[in-house]
């Protein structure tokens, strides 16, 4: 799985050198990441900070593309349970657009994400990488021609999963700016 993440990671990167490069992209964003946490041992716990995102993609045509980026997702402490949680995605996927109108649109993705999370739990540390569904909705508002806003609410899956049982998963809504050329 990791072979293919990083080949769909450097297919898309590799898309604005394309001769015939119609519609590629590039984008950051910056929102709130909810991390839920729940530990078999301890209980569960929810909480949330500061995401920020960085992507690249390329557009078919105007309904079906690729996107490929990397997402810090924050860190989290778990009030006095001495639980810490730190996230972090790369993440490939296939995105479908539908125009509502000439300056809005709505975009649905569908991915695979490359999770990674540092736990500080109370019986020892865990790092843990999964690889999980990334979901997305988002609308664009089309600034320029070049330039749309937007806003996501993006679904990293499940993160982590503590030896003594349960989950980490994280949510995360956001806004930024792309740029296409």
């Amino acid at each position: 799985m990791k072979n293919t993440l990083a080949l769909a990671v450097l297919a898309v990167a590799s898309l604005p050198l394309a001769a015939h490069a119609e519609s590629s992209y590039i984008g950051g964003g910056v929102g709130r990441a909810e991390h839920k946490v729940a530990v078999n041992s301890i209980g569960s716990y929810k909480d949330s900070d500061v995401a920020i995102k960085i992507f690249t993609g390329y557009n078919f045509d105007k309904n079906f593309g690729i996107e490929a980026g990397y997402s810090d997702l924050g860190e989290i402490e778990a009030g006095n349970t001495g639980i810490s949680v730190k996230g972090r995605s790369f993440y490939a996927a296939g995105t479908a657009t539908l125009a509502l109108n000439e300056k809005l649109s709505l975009t649905g993705k569908l991915g695979v994400a490359k999770n990674r999370a540092r736990m500080n739990l109370p019986g020892g540390d865990l790092k843990d990488t999964k690889t999980d569904t990334l979901l997305s909705v988002s609308a664009a508002f089309e600034v320029t021609k070049n330039l749309a806003a937007y806003v996501e609410i993006e679904n990293y899956g499940n993160m982590a999963q503590p030896k003594g049982g349960g989950s980490l998963k994280v949510k995360v809504i956001s806004t930024g700016l792309r740029f296409s050329f």
